[in-house]
């Protein structure tokens, strides 16, 4: 038994919902290009290859530990305002890990290459 939504509460909801599912499409292209960037330079020797590597694991592996926390607490929640709270939460930190990921393929495509 709830409440209708305003026009107000759907449109935000829509935006957070395409916000989270553009979040896989920003992991993809981090991948694509973390992964094409480390298999360019990993003739060279020196530190550009392994700190390449280094920020696709790491950068992975954060977003997997987000995603395994995420579902661990929706799973713990009961009720609507606690949910509510979770999801905030969720949004925020995968915001922050979406711009910690943008900038990252920005370094692979315009600072790694330039990096001996």
């Amino acid at each position: 038994m709830g409440l209708e939504m305003s026009a107000l509460e759907k449109a935000k909801d829509i935006f957070l919902s395409l916000w989270w599912i553009s979040w896989f499409g920003i992991i993809g292209g981090f991948l694509m290009v973390g992964v094409w960037e480390y298999r360019n330079i990993s003739p060279e020797r020196g530190l550009s290859p392994r700190f390449s590597l280094a920020l696709v694991i790491v950068t992975s592996l954060l977003w997997v530990v987000f995603y395994a926390v995420g579902e661990n607490a929706r799973a713990k929640v009961d009720g609507a305002q606690n949910e509510q709270v979770i999801v905030n939460l969720l949004t925020v930190t995968g915001t922050f890990l979406a711009i910690i990921t943008l900038m990252e393929i920005f370094f692979f495509i315009y600072i790694a290459p330039r990096v001996h």
